[in-house]
Protein backbone atom coordinates (compact mmCIF):
# COMPACT_ATOMS: atom_id res chain seq x y z
CA UNK A 1 0.00 0.00 0.00
CA UNK A 2 1.49 3.64 -0.86
CA UNK A 3 1.76 5.64 1.73
CA UNK A 4 -0.09 8.77 1.96
CA UNK A 5 0.82 11.79 0.42
CA UNK A 6 0.49 14.19 3.70
CA UNK A 7 2.58 13.66 6.97
CA UNK A 8 1.50 11.78 9.96
CA UNK A 9 1.24 13.75 13.00
CA UNK A 10 4.53 15.27 14.52
CA UNK A 11 4.45 14.73 18.18
CA UNK A 12 7.92 15.95 20.03
CA UNK A 13 9.95 13.76 21.77
CA UNK A 14 11.70 17.20 23.48
CA UNK A 15 10.32 16.41 26.89
CA UNK A 16 10.66 12.68 26.92
CA UNK A 17 14.37 13.18 25.92
CA UNK A 18 14.97 16.44 28.21
CA UNK A 19 13.14 13.80 31.58
CA UNK A 20 15.90 10.38 29.62
CA UNK A 21 18.69 13.16 29.89
CA UNK A 22 18.22 14.24 33.72
CA UNK A 23 17.78 10.42 34.78
CA UNK A 24 21.01 9.44 33.09
CA UNK A 25 23.21 12.60 34.93
CA UNK A 26 20.99 11.79 38.36
CA UNK A 27 21.83 8.06 37.68
CA UNK A 28 25.37 8.33 36.99
CA UNK A 29 26.24 10.47 40.37
CA UNK A 30 24.42 8.04 42.31
CA UNK A 31 26.40 5.47 40.48
CA UNK A 32 28.89 7.64 41.47
CA UNK A 33 29.20 7.31 44.71
CA UNK A 34 27.99 4.31 45.01
CA UNK A 35 31.16 3.40 44.03
CA UNK A 36 32.46 5.84 46.37
CA UNK A 37 31.46 3.46 49.10
CA UNK A 38 31.93 0.72 47.74
CA UNK A 39 36.18 1.28 47.54
CA UNK A 40 35.40 2.74 51.28
CA UNK A 41 34.45 -1.36 51.98
CA UNK A 42 38.11 -2.88 50.45
CA UNK A 43 40.34 -0.55 53.31
CA UNK A 44 37.31 -0.75 56.05
CA UNK A 45 35.55 -4.07 55.91
CA UNK A 46 32.18 -4.52 57.02
CA UNK A 47 31.70 -5.81 60.84
CA UNK A 48 31.81 -10.02 60.63
CA UNK A 49 29.39 -12.13 62.03
CA UNK A 50 31.84 -12.45 65.53
CA UNK A 51 32.09 -8.95 65.33
CA UNK A 52 30.07 -6.26 67.58
CA UNK A 53 28.32 -3.62 65.56
CA UNK A 54 30.10 -1.06 68.27
CA UNK A 55 33.65 -2.62 67.41
CA UNK A 56 33.54 -1.49 63.60
CA UNK A 57 31.23 1.15 63.75
CA UNK A 58 32.79 3.42 60.38
CA UNK A 59 32.51 -0.56 58.62
CA UNK A 60 29.02 -0.78 59.11
CA UNK A 61 28.01 2.91 58.35
CA UNK A 62 29.83 2.15 54.93
CA UNK A 63 27.86 -0.99 54.39
CA UNK A 64 24.76 1.14 55.18
CA UNK A 65 25.40 3.78 52.18
CA UNK A 66 26.02 0.57 50.26
CA UNK A 67 23.40 -0.49 50.42
CA UNK A 68 21.76 2.71 50.20
CA UNK A 69 23.03 3.81 46.99
CA UNK A 70 22.62 0.38 45.47
CA UNK A 71 19.03 0.23 46.07
CA UNK A 72 18.85 4.14 44.89
CA UNK A 73 20.94 3.28 41.79
CA UNK A 74 18.38 0.32 40.67
CA UNK A 75 15.25 2.86 41.11
CA UNK A 76 16.96 5.42 38.86
CA UNK A 77 18.22 2.54 36.44
CA UNK A 78 14.29 1.15 35.74
CA UNK A 79 13.28 4.45 35.47
CA UNK A 80 15.96 5.82 32.93
CA UNK A 81 14.64 2.57 30.95
CA UNK A 82 11.05 3.23 31.54
CA UNK A 83 11.50 6.62 29.67
CA UNK A 84 14.05 6.27 27.35
CA UNK A 85 12.01 3.52 25.48
CA UNK A 86 8.99 5.82 25.93
CA UNK A 87 11.28 8.26 23.77
CA UNK A 88 12.64 6.43 21.54
CA UNK A 89 8.88 5.03 20.59
CA UNK A 90 8.18 8.66 20.05
CA UNK A 91 11.31 9.43 18.50
CA UNK A 92 10.91 6.55 15.95
CA UNK A 93 6.72 7.38 15.58
CA UNK A 94 8.11 10.87 14.15
CA UNK A 95 10.18 9.60 11.08
CA UNK A 96 7.12 9.79 8.95
CA UNK A 97 5.89 12.48 10.34
CA UNK A 98 9.47 14.03 8.91
CA UNK A 99 8.90 12.04 5.16
CA UNK A 100 6.44 10.25 4.65
CA UNK A 101 8.07 7.85 1.72
CA UNK A 102 10.87 7.37 3.99
CA UNK A 103 9.34 3.51 4.84
CA UNK A 104 11.82 2.73 8.08
CA UNK A 105 13.05 -0.74 8.76
CA UNK A 106 11.33 -0.57 12.11
CA UNK A 107 8.08 0.52 13.27
CA UNK A 108 8.28 2.46 16.80
CA UNK A 109 6.50 -1.21 18.39
CA UNK A 110 9.63 -2.99 17.02
CA UNK A 111 11.87 0.18 17.92
CA UNK A 112 11.35 -1.09 21.75
CA UNK A 113 10.75 -4.75 20.96
CA UNK A 114 14.12 -5.75 19.93
CA UNK A 115 15.27 -4.67 23.77
CA UNK A 116 13.83 -7.75 24.63
CA UNK A 117 14.44 -10.65 22.10
CA UNK A 118 17.14 -12.26 23.70
CA UNK A 119 21.20 -12.48 21.50
CA UNK A 120 18.81 -9.74 19.04
CA UNK A 121 19.11 -7.81 21.91
CA UNK A 122 22.84 -7.77 21.55
CA UNK A 123 22.65 -5.52 18.15
CA UNK A 124 19.46 -4.80 16.65
CA UNK A 125 18.52 -1.71 19.42
CA UNK A 126 21.77 -0.26 18.16
CA UNK A 127 20.61 -0.88 14.53
CA UNK A 128 17.26 0.78 15.01
CA UNK A 129 19.07 4.02 17.03
CA UNK A 130 20.97 4.13 14.32
CA UNK A 131 17.92 4.53 11.84
CA UNK A 132 16.52 7.15 13.73
CA UNK A 133 18.91 9.34 13.92
CA UNK A 134 19.78 8.80 9.86
CA UNK A 135 15.82 9.22 9.15
CA UNK A 136 15.76 12.36 11.24
CA UNK A 137 16.22 14.47 8.67
CA UNK A 138 14.22 16.80 6.18
CA UNK A 139 12.98 14.63 3.37
CA UNK A 140 15.73 15.80 0.95
CA UNK A 141 18.17 13.86 2.74
CA UNK A 142 16.53 10.58 1.37
CA UNK A 143 17.96 11.79 -1.99
CA UNK A 144 20.87 11.71 -0.84
CA UNK A 145 24.05 9.56 0.76
CA UNK A 146 22.66 8.81 4.55
CA UNK A 147 24.37 10.68 6.44
CA UNK A 148 26.93 8.82 8.60
CA UNK A 149 26.78 7.87 12.16
CA UNK A 150 28.39 10.31 15.02
CA UNK A 151 30.95 8.10 16.31
CA UNK A 152 29.63 8.43 19.86
CA UNK A 153 26.79 6.04 19.30
CA UNK A 154 29.03 3.11 18.31
CA UNK A 155 31.31 4.06 21.79
CA UNK A 156 27.42 4.65 23.74
CA UNK A 157 26.65 0.56 22.35
CA UNK A 158 30.15 -1.01 23.32
CA UNK A 159 29.89 0.76 27.15
CA UNK A 160 26.41 -0.57 27.37
CA UNK A 161 27.10 -3.93 26.38
CA UNK A 162 30.27 -4.41 28.62
CA UNK A 163 28.40 -2.50 30.91
CA UNK A 164 25.44 -5.15 30.91
CA UNK A 165 27.73 -8.20 30.80
CA UNK A 166 29.89 -7.23 34.14
CA UNK A 167 26.85 -6.38 36.23
CA UNK A 168 25.39 -9.60 35.47
CA UNK A 169 28.77 -11.06 36.49
CA UNK A 170 28.75 -8.75 39.58
CA UNK A 171 25.34 -9.97 40.20
CA UNK A 172 26.29 -13.44 40.05
CA UNK A 173 29.42 -12.77 41.87
CA UNK A 174 27.42 -11.08 44.78
CA UNK A 175 25.36 -14.57 45.64
CA UNK A 176 28.43 -16.94 45.54
CA UNK A 177 29.60 -17.33 49.17
CA UNK A 178 32.86 -18.90 47.51
CA UNK A 179 33.82 -15.89 46.52
CA UNK A 180 35.97 -13.27 48.21
CA UNK A 181 34.48 -10.26 49.06
CA UNK A 182 36.71 -8.36 48.22
CA UNK A 183 36.56 -9.41 44.66
CA UNK A 184 32.94 -9.19 43.83
CA UNK A 185 33.44 -5.85 45.20
CA UNK A 186 36.01 -4.59 42.51
CA UNK A 187 33.72 -6.39 39.81
CA UNK A 188 31.07 -4.27 41.18
CA UNK A 189 33.01 -1.47 40.80
CA UNK A 190 34.20 -1.99 37.71
CA UNK A 191 30.94 -2.38 36.30
CA UNK A 192 29.72 0.74 37.81
CA UNK A 193 32.72 2.87 36.41
CA UNK A 194 31.51 1.22 32.53
CA UNK A 195 27.69 1.94 33.64
CA UNK A 196 28.44 5.63 34.00
CA UNK A 197 30.28 5.92 30.81
CA UNK A 198 27.56 3.87 29.00
CA UNK A 199 25.44 6.59 30.52
CA UNK A 200 27.33 9.55 29.98
CA UNK A 201 27.07 8.79 26.25
CA UNK A 202 23.78 7.42 26.05
CA UNK A 203 23.11 11.37 27.02
CA UNK A 204 25.12 12.22 23.65
CA UNK A 205 23.05 10.20 21.31
CA UNK A 206 19.73 11.24 23.30
CA UNK A 207 20.95 14.73 22.79
CA UNK A 208 22.20 14.48 18.92
CA UNK A 209 19.12 12.67 17.62
CA UNK A 210 16.67 15.00 20.06
CA UNK A 211 18.42 18.32 18.55
CA UNK A 212 18.21 16.57 14.66
CA UNK A 213 14.57 16.08 14.86
CA UNK A 214 13.41 19.51 17.01
CA UNK A 215 15.83 21.33 14.00
CA UNK A 216 14.42 19.49 11.27
CA UNK A 217 10.39 19.96 12.71
CA UNK A 218 11.43 23.72 12.57
CA UNK A 219 12.99 23.65 9.11
CA UNK A 220 10.19 22.06 7.00
CA UNK A 221 7.76 23.94 9.74
CA UNK A 222 5.60 20.92 11.18
CA UNK A 223 3.72 21.84 14.06
CA UNK A 224 1.74 19.12 16.50
CA UNK A 225 -0.65 18.31 13.70
CA UNK A 226 0.68 18.51 10.72
CA UNK A 227 -1.94 19.50 7.69
CA UNK A 228 -1.61 19.26 3.70
CA UNK A 229 -0.54 22.66 2.26
CA UNK A 230 -2.52 25.46 1.52
CA UNK A 231 -3.23 26.01 -2.34
CA UNK A 232 -1.03 28.20 -4.24
CA UNK A 233 -2.18 32.18 -4.17
CA UNK A 234 -1.44 33.06 -7.52
CA UNK A 235 -4.11 30.90 -9.29
CA UNK A 236 -5.88 32.74 -11.83
CA UNK A 237 -9.52 32.83 -12.46
CA UNK A 238 -10.04 31.36 -15.75
CA UNK A 239 -11.56 33.59 -18.30
CA UNK A 240 -15.22 31.74 -18.53
CA UNK A 241 -15.54 31.52 -15.09
CA UNK A 242 -14.49 35.30 -14.54
CA UNK A 243 -17.59 37.51 -13.75
CA UNK A 244 -19.28 39.74 -16.41
CA UNK A 245 -18.18 43.73 -16.51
Amino acid sequence: MNPSPYPRPFNSAHVRARIVKILLVTGAIVTGLSIFFEALTLAFPPPTEDQELAENPFGAVIVLFVFLFAVLSVLIYIATVVVFLMWLYRASDNLLAFNPWARPEYSPGWAVGWFFIPIANLFMPFRVVKEVWQKSGPPEEDFVVAPSLPATFTVWWVFWLLASFSGNISMRLSFNENVDESTATIVSIVAGTLSIIAALFAYLVVDAIDDKQEETARKIKLGNFAEPPPPPSNLQMPDTLAPAP
